[in-house]
């Protein structure tokens, strides 16, 4: 008990000095403190205390540094705010709301790193209260999107910007999204696809066009006069795959694999099924019932990197996201098996004999019950302390 006592008061020092150096002058110092930050989040290490007195002061100096920092700096600041939704849990909403005249400035008038769109994204996804807060996040990175093609500089980011869109999607209820904002997105993505863009492009759109299909609201997202169908769709994805696979593309097996799961993905939808996915997680079983639920793992883990699992074992608000629950215990079948002792005896035996063998509190055959009991009991006791 005082072992983790003096542990937590060192967490609480380390995170406390690292505040204090996000108000150095110095560029490198800052940094340095980013990055503590950064490593603890992903392993998720908090200190109670501190996210309570002291999460705001984080996020400010976090907004400060992507406004007046650079390089590596915004990057750092815009993940350490991505983290901070990921672990504030009851906060999460009040970082939200103060990022967002921060964020949105940037986005709309910069030229924003991926970290930035992430960090967007991230806080609106653990942080907003209902479908019109996310929509709002999600037309901040359409329009982002639509600048794509304007600069080489948004050309390069638009991968990461329409992930994050489709990340945001996959959280909506397709029945309450707005007839309004979405106009026209199918034709947009068809375009993405025909133009021959990187690879990193034609993939992000067919996630987007795939998820719109799940949504099972076309109408939301085709211009009123087109009437795109679901056929139509599935043939221009198919399309796009195909000649992908034609193309000298076997450099990039990643790419390959997530068009081939796409291509499976279609062809559930197209016998009106949903694709399933298992994870093991530390010996715990994911279940992913959906796309929307495999596009949201996805982005998760990427971000989270190293720290995913450790998230998902002891991060309450990522398993309330997969509905995930591990059950912590331990099984030791093979060992809880009743003991047997065999006696070679005649066959004529007397009830005292049998008494002697069986019944009697030193016979060997209770003497093995009370062995094995013992290490069972042994083993238990491991078995909640590794836990």
């Amino acid at each position: 008990m005082e072992g983790h006592t003096n542990s937590s008061k060192i967490l609480l020092g380390y995170f406390l000095a690292n505040l204090e150096i996000l108000f150095d002058k110095r560029a490198s110092e800052r940094v340095k403190a980013l990055s503590f930050n950064i490593q603890a989040f992903t392993t998720n290490q908090q200190h109670p205390k501190f996210m309570e007195n002291n999460l705001i002061t984080l996020l400010d100096r976090c907004l400060i540094s992507i406004t007046k920092g650079s390089g590596d700096e915004i990057s750092l600041a815009a993940n350490t705010i991505g983290l901070m939704a990921v672990t504030a849990a009851d906060r999460a909403h009040e970082l939200y709301v103060e990022s967002l005249p921060v964020l949105s400035k940037i986005l709309n008038h910069n030229s924003p790193c991926s970290k930035i769109i992430e960090c967007m994204i991230l806080l609106a996804f653990f942080g907003a209260k209902n479908c019109e807060e996310t929509e709002n996040s999600m037309q901040l990175i359409w329009e982002l999107i639509h600048k794509g093609n304007a600069n080489k500089h948004s050309l390069s980011i638009l991968p990461a910007a329409i992930s994050a869109w489709t990340f945001l999607l996959a959280s909506m209820d397709g029945r309450r999204l707005s007839y309004k904002y979405w106009q026209g997105a199918i034709s947009y993505f068809f375009h993405l696809l025909e133009e021959e863009m990187d690879e990193a492009i034609g993939h992000a759109a067919c996630e987007a066009l795939t998820l719109i299909l799940e949504t099972g609201s076309l109408e939301k997202f085709s211009h009123r006069s087109s009437n795109i169908t679901k056929d139509e769709i599935i043939e221009r994805l198919n399309n796009f795959i195909l000649k992908f696979k034609e193309q000298d593309h076997d450099q990039n097996q990643d790419y390959n694999e997530e068009l081939d799961f796409i291509s499976d993905v279609i062809n559930l939808f197209e016998d009106d099924d949903c694709p399933k996915s298992s994870i093991n997680i530390r010996g715990h079983l994911l279940t992913l019932s959906t796309y929307s639920q495999i596009i949201q793992f996805n982005y998760l883990k990427r971000f989270l990197g190293s720290g995913f699992e450790v998230h998902m074992m002891g991060n309450k608000l990522l398993q309330n996201v997969f509905d995930f629950t591990p059950k912590y215990h331990v099984h030791h079948e093979k060992l809880w098996e009743e003991p047997t002792v065999t006696y070679f005896v005649p066959e004529a035996r007397t009830k005292k004999t049998r008494q002697r063998l069986f019944m009697s509190p030193n016979s060997a055959y209770n003497k093995a019950r009370t062995q094995l009991l013992n290490k069972n009991r042994d083993l238990t006791k491991m078995g909640s302390i590794s836990e």
